[in-house]
């Protein structure tokens, strides 16, 4: 677009008022091709990019066409149709599993204290556990359709098809195709597809959705619960939503030290504007030194953290400030996750892909990254192989070193191991 044209429609914009903007909008929204753009736009922009330049060079060529026939006649120039896109994008990711999820954790809870205050299967808790399990299925799938995308939804594979093509699959055909690349293991496959069945169950059969009558105790219902939250779980992890707690007790050192550094000057400014006493009372004591702080994630508790450098607790005896120590370190361990979260946002990978580089450049076995992120340690082995040529200088620059597979292929029983 010549440049006197985006000046044009740059002032054609700032002409329009709110109403008129959110109209045209709103009108987009509505667009076929706008949505298509939409559907393509990747899931992050990594920091090392600069915004539009990594939204055009892996757009498809008929989605930046699309987009320069928008501009034409829309009120917007297509650089800031592209990130309205993006936007839409984000939001659209938002506002299914994670808002599904909301739901999911408030019912879990509520029929939780209903079966603890009561002690048969009654009227109240076959209500609840009906829209508890339609809101784990729906959970599951929602989280289930994202993790099959993030698989096959590359940058270099952006196409309208691949979208269209995994969500007019089944369910029980995505959970397939999850258990076929092993992320999903065979037993957590099975156990999704018993969640699919009842779901199913409860649903289509009167008899069974009018209440539960195969179950006799409130612990055959607990079991159930129990089984269905792992499976919830279990896609939690896999589609990267709760990885930060996993990479903050097990990351490499390289990566922790920074996310603390970062997590503990972050609370100095929070605490300077909120708690500005009680900060001088820590930065004017002889024991610490507050831009070195670390503690350890494993030993540490709630209420109790486990410092391991930038205080010295020689003889300590001061209550007060023992108080105010662990109250600082307690906002820190927020802003930690908080750090962690952001640095898998700006990766080049994505969340799943970022736990397992941080984990595997710790020098953890296949089988416990497996263990800790709910997936196959084949699957581990052979992410491995591809994650180093797909991390960016921002992800080499947190963890320092990333290592070399020694092994291309899982390693074969020999006959030896075999006989053991």
């Amino acid at each position: 677009m010549p440049a006197e044209d985006e000046s044009e429609q740059s002032e054609d914009l700032r002409e329009l008022n709110v109403d008129e903007i959110r109209a045209a909008l709103n009108e987009l929204s509505d667009d076929d091709d706008f949505q298509s753009i939409v559907d393509n736009c990747p899931t992050n922009t990594p920091l090392v990019y600069d915004d539009i330049d990594y939204l055009t060079r892996h757009l498809p060529t008929t989605s930046l066409q699309k987009c320069q026939e928008l501009s034409e006649s829309t009120p917007f120039k297509k650089e800031l149709l592209l990130q309205v896109a993006y936007v839409e994008r984000q939001n659209s990711l938002v506002g299914h599993s994670d808002n599904v999820l909301e739901y999911y954790l408030e019912q879990r809870d509520e029929i939780a204290g209903k079966i603890r205050s009561s002690d048969k299967i009654d009227s109240e808790i076959e209500r609840s556990f009906f829209s508890y399990f339609l809101l784990a299925s729906a959970l599951i799938e929602e989280l289930t359709t994202e993790t099959v995308l993030n698989e096959l939804f590359r940058e270099e594979a952006r196409l309208d098809s691949i979208t269209e093509h995994v969500r007019s699959l089944g369910h029980a055909k995505r959970l397939q195709i999850l258990c076929d690349i092993q992320i999903l293991t065979d037993g957590d496959h099975g156990a999704l597809g018993d969640v699919k069945d009842r779901r199913n169950n409860l649903v289509h059969d009167a008899q069974k959705r009018a209440g539960l009558d195969e179950l006799e105790s409130r612990r055959d219902v607990v079991q159930i619960l129990k089984k269905t939250d792992r499976c919830a779980s279990v896609l939690l992890a896999i589609s990267g939503k709760n990885i930060e707690s996993t990479i903050a007790r097990r990351g490499c050192d390289p990566y922790i030290d920074h996310a603390q550094s970062e997590a503990i000057a972050d609370t100095i400014t929070t605490w300077e504007r909120e708690q500005e006493t009680r900060l001088s009372t820590l930065q004017g004591c002889e024991r610490a030194t507050l831009e070195e702080l670390r503690w350890d994630v494993e030993e540490s508790t709630s209420n109790r953290y486990t410092i391991t450098a930038g205080f010295e607790f020689d003889e300590f005896d001061d209550d007060e400030l023992d108080a105010t120590l662990m109250d600082f370190i307690g906002d820190a361990a927020e802003a930690f996750l908080d750090r962690i979260d952001a640095d898998a946002n700006k990766s080049n990978l994505d969340r799943f892909d970022f736990a397992l580089l941080v984990l595997l450049c710790a020098g953890h076995r296949y089988e416990d990254i497996a263990r800790w992120l709910n997936t196959d340690a084949k699957y581990v082995q052979r992410k491995e192989n591809v994650i180093a040529w797909r991390a960016s200088q921002f992800e080499k620059d947190l963890v320092e070193m990333i290592p070399r597979p020694e092994k291309p292929v899982w390693p074969a029983i020999d006959d030896s191991e075999a006989e053991e």
